[in-house]
């Protein structure tokens, strides 16, 4: 398909014999056969340009090199992050406005203080907000492998009145590797993502790795829902029994330390004795089986938020309760009770970066590419550009939505109608696209107190759904 100039830089040292005569005069009888005039056909211009040289022998090898490129260093920061410890969580948060960062040394002891923004190259991250009364961040938290940092809005402790903060990232022009779950929500409120230059910081996601390697389609997701449902229902029924059994060991034991013939007894210590036996099969998790072929395919999925992802991937169960409190709570109650909110948001980066240990290395091996590592390296740093008018631009675009949307399903109703007044005299059946429907009589559900009457009507599927 290649013009020779062109193909000859692609694929190096093509040779390109010309094929037998007697394969070129079948072409012409075939063609004849069809009364097929080949003088007649199109000629493709000869389009011919000077590519970029290639950087390798072949197509692989050019890709690969570009895509090493574009994914040095980041690649091999997070490939490190993904196998280092991380150092403890600190027990007490410091209350000041801005970046603290918290270091633990190596004799156990450890100190805090105050930064203007995290100074490693690869982090853990993590935001939380009040949606209810404004789209800033109000806290956020960050953890290398050499300490912990943690921010605070001026806002939130009362020292502004100003909700608008955005999180100091700075050094725009080091190398910098962010780890999040969703973190494009976390990015938007970092100050330096806004900046037109750009930066060399990137995002990795961890929930579009986890997608990327052990992800749900959305037809998948009902019957994941309902697998889900349940296994938490037979496990609710399985911790019931457990305790059901513990109860009768324990009446068993107070019934034969009294006085009761020996009989019954007896009767008692077989009864205990099948029970003791029965308990460890109850107590049993199906959780711990690690043979991948016994598993529904329910099992190695999970639905997309941190909760799902953690338990399927590091078998985490996180307790996401106070969530709901950034959603009802006033700035002042979350103020009152900060330290509970910011170990909270620690929590959150502490098992992000336990995901992305496991996801990581799952997805370099299924995409072993660099390129796939480079594409979601660029698709995590775009920007999109715009002014003032802007929100002009999507009040008009909805506006333009509305209003076709709206004469679609009129032109859906006329069609409707038009092809109901067909089935007089069955007009229908000389229509190529009609008479393929279902024209049979529907016959109307009866209801109470209402006498049952056959009615005729047409029941065609549009994209926007069904019109009767």
């Amino acid at each position: 398909m290649l013009s020779r100039h062109v193909h000859s830089q692609v694929f190096k040292n093509a040779a390109f014999p010309p094929p037998d005569g007697a394969y070129i005069q079948i072409a012409r009888d075939h063609l004849a056969a069809h009364s097929l005039d080949p003088s007649q056909g199109s000629v493709l211009p000869n389009v011919s340009f000077t590519l970029p040289p290639l950087q390798g022998k072949n197509l692989d090898e050019h890709f690969h090199r570009l895509g090493a490129a574009a994914a040095q260093p980041w690649l091999g920061l997070a490939r490190d992050f993904a196998s280092t410890s991380l150092p403890p969580k600190p027990d007490y948060w410091s209350l000041q406005s801005g970046w603290t960062k918290y270091v633990y040394k190596d004799d156990g002891s450890s100190y805090h203080i105050p930064v203007d923004h995290p100074d490693d190259a690869v982090l853990s991250f993590d935001i939380e907000g009040l949606p209810n009364y404004h789209p800033y961040a109000i806290m956020a938290c960050a953890v290398s492998g050499d300490a912990w940092y943690a921010w605070i809005s001026p806002w939130l402790l009362g020292e502004s009145e100003d909700p608008e903060h955005l999180i100091p990232f700075d050094n725009p022009d080091v190398h910098r590797v962010v780890v999040g779950h969703n973190v494009s929500h976390d990015r938007s409120r970092i100050a330096d993502e806004y900046s037109l230059k750009g930066t060399k910081s990137r995002f990795l996601d961890t929930m579009a790795l986890h997608v990327a390697v052990k992800g749900i389609s959305s037809h998948q997701r009902p019957a994941w829902k309902k697998h889900r449902k349940t296994k938490e229902t037979e496990e609710e029924r399985r911790v019931e029994a457990i305790e059901a059994v513990e109860n009768l060991l324990q009446e068993s034991e107070s019934l034969d330390q009294e006085g009761v013939d020996e009989a019954k007894k007896e009767e008692l210590r077989k009864l205990r004795s099948d029970m003791e036996e029965s308990l460890p099969f109850l107590q049993a998790d199906e959780a711990g089986v690690d043979d991948v072929s016994s598993k529904r395919w329910e099992d190695l999925t999970s639905g997309n938020s941190l909760a799902d992802v953690a338990r399927l991937h590091c078998d985490i169960d996180m307790d996401k309760g106070i969530r709901d409190d950034f959603l009802v709570l006033s700035r002042e109650e979350i103020l009152g009770n900060i330290q509970d909110y910011l170990n909270y948001c620690g929590n959150d980066v502490y098992v992000t970066h336990a995901v992305f240990s496991r996801v990581l290395p799952a997805f370099l091996k299924a995409c072993p590419s660099p390129v796939s590592f480079a594409g979601i390296l660029t698709m995590g740093s775009s920007f999109l550009t715009v002014n003032e008018s802007w929100e002009k631009y999507i009040e008009n675009a909805e506006k333009t939505y509305r209003e076709l949307e709206k004469s679609v399903k009129g032109r859906l109703v006329q069609l409707a109608h038009e092809a109901k007044e067909l089935m007089v005299d069955d007009r229908w059946k000389g229509d190529v696209w009609l008479e393929q429907l279902d024209w049979t009589p529907k016959v109307a559900k009866g209801s109470r107190g209402i006498v049952r009457e056959q009615v005729c009507g047409l029941v065609t599927h549009f994209d926007s759904g069904f019109i009767v």
